[in-house]
């Protein structure tokens, strides 16, 4: 009896101690100089495809900011997904060609670039680049991101960084920062590992031949995070490219905050419980490294969610020294260092500008907030893609 409860203890700790472990060689690895990614040519035609649902407030910005880099062999395709405003007249008067999903018992974003790729279909271009519809480029960047996914054979993925409201709370610079963490440290250092990334969500470029390959029809949530997976499951794992910037604004209301990283996290977590392990599984058996990566980092809960768990980890192997020694707490209690160093050293390197020492103490309410995430309306809005409510504009609720 005794053995097998110490064999439990130590898989709890280890459990938690991995992930731990994981984050904090990606960002060991993240503080290596981000090469510049090969480039081939700038692919002749390229679509530049936008998944928008009743986003008629903030669309104009951003095809604004797309039609500005746009040839005339370049095309701009907005797909209005289950939309009930004015997304379309709206994006046909800036110029771009709409297509109108309509399929309420489809809803998800997958659905929605899935679309746009079997519409493609009948023209096929060289390259798709998909961005968000409240997302801006950066100057120049369509071209330089496709001729880099087009020079590598494979997908690319800009950098994805949100920006807090114009007028920032402490609470919003702490977020900021997480976002950091997960998509500028951990891609530059599964870049700097294994030359693989994860999609982020908005600033993919395809080559038409590795679009042909891939499936992005699903109801996912966090479909960024399965498409990854794929993707390397595909063979066409990608390819991070910095030098490319994608930016969007994380929302001024706090219960659109709320059910926006509600929708991240539960996400993550049910990506974690269903794919990673099957996904390092096969990696493993394969022989194929780029799999294997993507999935450790898949197994990395929310950082919240993993001081969680390493804390009471620490907390169970520490009552259960009489019984199993004292072996597995000392595991713990490295593990619960480790993460503390990579949280510190990250602050130190990328987040002390956006996060100050004077607003550090805004971790107290930001872990708060985690009470809502995690509550049912948290639950509730992660079941669902719908749009954010950005600002206090009103509209459609999370």
């Amino acid at each position: 009896m005794s053995a097998v409860f110490t064999i439990m203890v130590w898989l709890i700790v280890v459990a938690a101690a991995a992930p731990a472990f994981v984050l904090f060689v990606e960002t060991l690895a993240s503080f290596l100089p981000l090469g510049r990614q090969k480039s081939g040519e700038t692919p002749l035609s390229i679509a530049v495809v936008v998944p928008a649902h009743n986003e008629s407030c903030h669309i104009k910005q951003t095809l604004d900011n797309i039609s500005e880099q746009l040839r005339e062999t370049d095309r701009l395709i907005v797909v209005a997904d289950n939309c009930t405003d004015d997304t379309a007249a709206v994006a046909k008067r800036c110029g771009a060609q709409i297509i109108i999903r309509d399929a309420p018992d489809r809803r998800g974003k997958g659905y929605a670039l899935q679309f746009a790729i079997d519409h493609l279909g009948e023209a096929p271009p060289d390259c798709i680049v998909f961005l968000d519809a409240d997302c801006l480029i950066s100057k120049n960047a369509i071209q330089q991101l496709a001729a880099i996914a087009t020079g590598n054979g494979r997908p690319a993925q800009a950098l994805y960084l949100m920006a807090p409201p114009e007028d920032p709370s402490p609470r919003d610079s702490v977020a900021a920062f997480a976002w950091v963490m997960v998509n500028r440290v951990r891609m530059a250092g599964l870049s700097a590992i294994g030359d693989v990334t994860r999609f982020t969500g908005a600033g993919l470029a395809l080559p038409w031949a590795c679009a042909r390959k891939l499936d992005f029809g699903g109801g996912d949530i966090t479909e960024d995070l399965v498409m990854s997976l794929k993707m390397a499951k595909a063979k066409i794992p990608a390819t991070f490219a910095p030098t490319v910037t994608v930016t969007s604004r994380f929302p001024g209301a706090f219960d659109a905050s709320v059910t926006q990283r509600a929708r991240w996290e539960h996400g993550s977590l049910s990506v974690l419980a269903t794919r990673a392990i099957p996904s390092l599984a096969s990696g493993v058996s394969h022989g194929d490294p780029r799999l294997v990566l993507l999935a450790l980092d898949a197994l990395i809960p929310p950082l919240v969610v993993l001081a969680a768990v390493l804390i009471a980890a620490l907390l169970v192997s520490a009552a259960a020294i009489p019984l199993s020694g004292a072996a597995p707490f000392f595991m713990a209690f490295f593990a619960v260092g480790l993460f503390a160093v990579t949280l510190t050293a990250s602050w130190i390197r990328y987040g002390r500008d956006m996060l100050p020492l004077e607003k550090l103490w805004a971790l107290a309410p930001f872990l708060l907030q985690k009470i809502k995430i995690y509550g049912n309306r948290g639950r509730e809005s992660s079941k669902t893609w719908t749009r954010t409510d950005r600002d206090g504009e009103g509209g459609e609720a999370k």
